[in-house]
C-alpha cells in the first residue's frame, strides 16, 4: 500500500490532497508521491490561481514522514539525493504566488511537518500533534527543520523539538508560533476559506511582492541549508549507531 497525491480546482483554490490506498494506514513520503506533488504543481497552477491548500485524507494523521519502505533502501550515498530532491520540490511550493496553506489533523511528524513548514501557513486542529523525531532513528532531519523550525520557533525552542524528539500539542505549537490558527475539525475548512477570502480581496500583486520578500529575507541560502542536510545525512547513516537504530525500529514495526 502507498500514499498517493490526487488535486481539485474549485472557485480558484488548488486542493492538493494526500490519501492512503488503505483507508486506515497514516499518509507518508516517498519518491513517487513527491514526484506526484510536483507534476501537480507544475501543471496545474494557472494564472486565475487564489491559494493552494495542502491536506491529507488520513483520519490518523497530515503526514507521519518517510515511508518505511523508502527508508529501507536508503544509505550514506542515496540519501543525498533524497534530500535534495525533497527540497527542491518542496521549494516550488513556497515560490509559487499565491498564499499556500497547510491544513493539519492529527499527526504531522518529521517530513511531514517540515513540508507544512514550507507552506505560508499552518491552520491546524484541535488534536494535531507535532513532532521532529529524527533523532531518535539516528537520521538528520533532511528537509529544512535545521534552519526553518528555528527561524519559526526560536533556535532555542527547535533545540529542544529536534534534540528530544517530543510530541508537542496544537496548543503547544500555537504558542510557539509553529501554528497560525487552532480549529475544531468541524470549523477548520470553514477558517481556511475565510482566510483565502480575506488575502484575495487584497491586491494580487502586494501579497505576490510581500511574500516575495519575506521569503528572500527569511530563507538565507536554501541551497547551502540542503547542501549541509544532504551531506550530514550521509555521515549519519554510514554509522554504525544509525545502521543499528534503525534496524531496531524495522525489527519493532514487524513486529
Amino acid at each position: 500500500m502507498a500514499t498517493m497525491v490526487k488535486h481539485t480546482t474549485k472557485d480558484g483554490i488548488l486542493t492538493i490532497t494526500f490519501y492512503e490506498e488503505e483507508v486506515r494506514k497514516p499518509c507518508t513520503l516517498d519518491w513517487d508521491n513527491i514526484a506526484q506533488l510536483e507534476n501537480i504543481l507544475e501543471s496545474s497552477v494557472t494564472v486565475n490561481m487564489r491559494a493552494v491548500v495542502l491536506e491529507s485524507e488520513s483520519p490518523k494523521s497530515f503526514i507521519v514522514g518517510a515511508n518505511i519502505a523508502v527508508l529501507q533502501t536508503l544509505d550514506g550515498d542515496n540519501i543525498q539525493e533524497w534530500v535534495r530532491n525533497g527540497h527542491r520540490v518542496f521549494s516550488k511550493l513556497q515560490k509559487l504566488e499565491v498564499p499556500v496553506i497547510a491544513k493539519v489533523e492529527s499527526y504531522v511528524l518529521g517530513g511531514g511537518l517540515e513540508l507544512a513548514m514550507w507552506c505560508d501557513f499552518i491552520i491546524a486542529t484541535e488534536d494535531a500533534v507535532f513532532a521532529q523525531p529524527e533523532a531518535g532513528l539516528g537520521v538528520m532531519p533532511g528537509w529544512g527543520a535545521s534552519y526553518r523550525l528555528m527561524k519559526i520557533i526560536g533556535a532555542n525552542r527547535a533545540k529542544e523539538m529536534l534534540f528530544t524528539g517530543r510530541k508537542i500539542s496544537a496548543q503547544q505549537a500555537y504558542e510557539w508560533g509553529l501554528v497560525n490558527h487552532i480549529c475544531s475539525r468541524d470549523s477548520i475548512n470553514e477558517y481556511i476559506s475565510n482566510l483565502i477570502a480575506d488575502i484575495t480581496a487584497n491586491d494580487r500583486r502586494v501579497v505576490k511582492f510581500v511574500k516575495e520578500i519575506i521569503n528572500m529575507h527569511s530563507e538565507g541560502d536554501s541551497n547551502i541549508v540542503a547542501f549541509n542536510e544532504s551531506t550530514t545525512s550521509s555521515v549519519c547513516m554510514n554509522s554504525a549507531s544509525t545502521k543499528k537504530r534503525l534496524s531496531d525500529f524495522f525489527e519493532a514495526r514487524k513486529k
